[in-house]
């Protein structure tokens, strides 16, 4: 059984809402906020001098790689405080030529960044193969051969929405053939996901899985309005699971969550146990029935946070 409770380990920095792309399958609004670099280096003191179980740092958007000086600073207040780094998430479609691309990413390297950059390239995002190469093997040149993985969504069948084996660097060589490209690089499919008030949501044959939010959740998601939520999937919009903002000291962001009543639900109550037990007097109250099953976890925290 999961670990019940709220543990965040990791802080992940929105650090803007623009983005130079359109996609459709996209739940950020696009709109000027971004985070002050003073604001964003304070919480990661206040976490380090709590004693908090936060050993790292994430980024994602918006394209957070149209806010350089974001990166720069945060990754050396990272380093400085000898916490580790989780990932980027980046479209890789940001730059303008080659050589803005590499000095753009040299200077992050050289500010001390060592984590991962996970690039989300699928149809959706509409990147044409030779930007997407281009970007791979410059990563991979300064930031070595395991630094990127790929993110894709795939379609509404379940399908690849990109056939991304048409790029060669994904291929795998056979046994004693020497690679011409670098090693195979991690893909990572992932299922496109609904809110709660797209029909599509409720298509499902089966209920999700209980895992008291393990697996997107226990995270400070700091939004580029510097709201704080619990987590970073897309439920995350929800001013009804916010816990905090970015000025706040992590004992308050704590003792913020340990009120609020959407982090009992999915942390140790389960969402399950409350779509069985405890969703009918909220249904009820707004006299309406479940649209049918989801098996995503987090378009039923969608659902419970729009009624709550």
């Amino acid at each position: 059984m999961n670990k019940k409770g709220f543990h965040p380990t990791e802080i992940i920095f929105a650090a803007t809402n623009a983005c130079n792309l359109h996609c459709e399958h996209c739940f950020i609004e696009r709109n000027p906020h971004k985070l002050e670099i003073a604001d964003a280096v304070a919480l990661i003191e206040s976490c380090v001098n709590a004693g908090s179980d936060i050993d790292r740092i994430g980024f994602s958007g918006g394209e957070p790689f149209l806010y350089m000086d974001f990166l720069i600073e945060v990754t050396k207040a990272t380093v400085a405080h000898d916490l580790m780094f989780d990932q980027i998430m980046t479209n890789g479609d940001w730059w303008h030529d080659e050589s803005d691309l590499r000095t753009t990413l040299q200077k992050l390297y050289d500010a001390g960044y060592d984590g991962k950059i996970g690039l989300s390239w699928d149809s959706y995002h509409d990147q044409t193969t030779d930007r997407m190469e281009t970007f791979i093997r410059t990563v991979q040149d300064i930031f070595g051969e395991e630094a990127i993985n790929i993110q894709t969504v795939d379609d509404d069948t379940g399908g690849e929405s990109l056939p991304l084996a048409r790029t060669s660097l994904l291929a795998t060589p056979s046994a004693g053939d020497t690679p011409a490209t670098p090693p195979h690089i991690p893909v990572y499919h992932l299922p496109r996901t609904y809110t709660s008030d797209d029909p599509r949501a409720w298509q499902a044959r089966r209920w999700f899985r209980e895992d008291y939010c393990e697996d997107p959740g226990h995270i400070l998601y700091v939004h580029a309005d510097g709201n704080i939520a619990p987590c970073c999937g897309f439920a995350n919009e929800n001013p009804t699971l916010f816990i905090g903002r970015i000025t706040d000291s992590y004992e308050t962001i704590m003792q913020n969550a340990a009120a609020n009543p959407m982090i009992k639900i999915c942390y140790e109550e389960g969402l399950s146990h409350y779509r069985r037990h405890g969703v009918k007097k909220l249904l009820r109250t707004h006299k309406e029935k479940i649209p049918g099953k989801t098996g995503d976890i987090c378009t039923f925290c969608d659902y419970v946070c729009k009624h709550l």
